[in-house]
């Protein structure tokens, strides 16, 4: 659920900032020294911080249902805010503050996440998923301890809440690794359409290009499948949409790198 919330603020803020991926990093790793330290261009981090009940819209009262001459109950939804610290990494004041100013202003535009942006189970919630930022009650009591607990130095925040809801009596089903979501464009999978083509190639190290690396990840982002380069640092999708695509390289103390290119390509290479 906190992956497919994590996408769906992410197509939240390209849309409506909105902001060009391959020129503005939209992030939710733990912003300690060490993310900030490899950071190479502007970036939006939406660090979920907290987890916990809203015991304000806690319904204590039982759902009965009638069906067949046969009565059931049972406990409503358990709702729970994720709280996100959302700030802006730029190399100049300026820059940083604008970009921050974008944010707050996309995301108190919707009380309520844009249906149409919903992703995975997002989509089966019971109820409209509502939104808050920068809500004084909703504030961290000490910026200056979160910031020595990530060891880096201080800066602004947005405290952006969203609430969801948590049926006890559905058990989770899907795959706990990372498994490349399924998403549908006009009610088709991009993956399994037969328009679909393999593609293939190979990550390099950008200042040593003989070097190939290993263990990286390689995304389709309109696609969300994802694979990890072997030994060799090659990467191969078995099925990639045809026309403009977009290669995301996540490797370990590096960068990550974002490359637009389309299917067919002569080369679909990659340095970091």
């Amino acid at each position: 659920m906190f992956a497919d919330l994590d996408e769906t603020i992410r197509q939240m803020l390209i849309r409506d900032v909105p902001l060009d991926p391959s020129e503005i990093e939209i992030s939710f790793d733990t912003p300690d020294r060490e993310w900030s330290g490899r950071l190479t261009r502007p970036a939006v981090n939406c660090f979920l911080y907290d987890v916990r009940e809203n015991v304000k819209l806690r319904v204590n009262s039982w759902e009965v249902r009638y069906e067949n001459n046969v009565a059931t109950k049972k406990k409503g939804p358990i709702r729970i805010d994720a709280t996100y610290q959302v700030s802006a990494w730029a190399r100049v004041p300026e820059d940083e503050h604008r970009l921050l100013w974008r944010v707050l202003a996309t995301l108190v535009r919707h009380p309520i996440l844009p249906e149409d942006l919903l992703r995975g189970a997002l989509k089966e919630q019971p109820f409209p998923i509502a939104a808050s930022v920068a809500q004084p009650d909703q504030m961290p009591a000490n910026y200056a301890d979160l910031w020595q607990a990530l060891d880096n130095r201080i800066r602004p925040v947005l405290t952006y809440v969203v609430t969801l809801a948590l049926r006890p009596d559905v058990v989770e089903v899907t795959p706990l690794v990372l498994k490349a979501p399924t998403i549908r464009v006009n009610g088709v999978d991009p993956r399994s359409t037969a328009d679909a083509l393999r593609v293939r190639g190979r990550v390099r190290d950008r200042q040593d290009p003989a070097k190939s690396i290993a263990g990286a990840m390689v995304l389709i982002r309109e696609t969300g499948e994802r694979v990890t380069t072997d030994d060799e640092g090659r990467f191969d999708f078995a099925q990639a949409p045809r026309g403009p695509i977009t290669l995301v390289v996540r490797a370990e103390g590096r960068a990550e790198v974002a490359v637009s290119t389309s299917v067919p390509a002569p080369s679909y290479d990659l340095e970091v």
